[in-house]
């Protein structure tokens, strides 16, 4: 958990057992989808928006924002892959190296689309506490590698997975 005095967030990763469980499809292992609690403090409402959010995954540099369920489910499914070149020094960047495409035309199995708008973190103001999934196009990542950030009222909450 990590919090400042506008919000407290936790997170926990979801595995493909639960994600199946929770909206019926585990898509193939192409998603990093985290657990989200996000709490508003001392009784100020908080604007709670997907944008806010970036995973990142520090053993390539590749990062994302959480996609919304139509994105993950509707009629057709971008899905983009980066591979990064190797790290030229400490301190600069990982490089695209080259990145691909695909469009995949198959929907979704039944259900999926309306148990993803079910469960995925909703936009809204609110003084009371949310949950939700966020869905990250980000696969096959270890925990240990993934960095959620997150912007604040007050500034940007950083949280390391284990």
């Amino acid at each position: 958990m990590v919090e400042d005095e506008s919000v407290a967030i936790a997170a926990t990763i979801l595995d493909a057992d639960h994600i199946r469980q929770a909206v019926g499809s585990d898509f193939n292992g192409d998603y990093t989808v985290l657990e989200m609690r996000v709490t508003p403090k001392g009784g100020t409402p908080l604007d709670i928006r997907l944008d806010n959010f970036i995973l990142r995954s520090e053993s390539d540099g590749d990062h994302s924002m959480p996609l919304i369920a139509g994105q993950i489910a509707g009629s057709g499914e971008l899905v983009v892959k980066r591979k990064y070149a190797g790290k030229s020094s400490p301190n600069n960047p990982n490089l695209i190296e080259s990145t691909s495409i695909e469009l995949k035309d198959a929907p979704a199995p039944d259900g999926v689309l309306e148990a993803l708008k079910k469960n995925i973190l909703i936009e809204k103001v609110t003084a009371d506490p949310e949950t939700g999934l966020l869905f990250f196009p980000l696969s096959k990542e270890k925990a240990k590698h993934l960095v959620l950030s997150c912007t604040t009222p007050k500034g940007k909450l950083r949280m390391q997975f284990k």
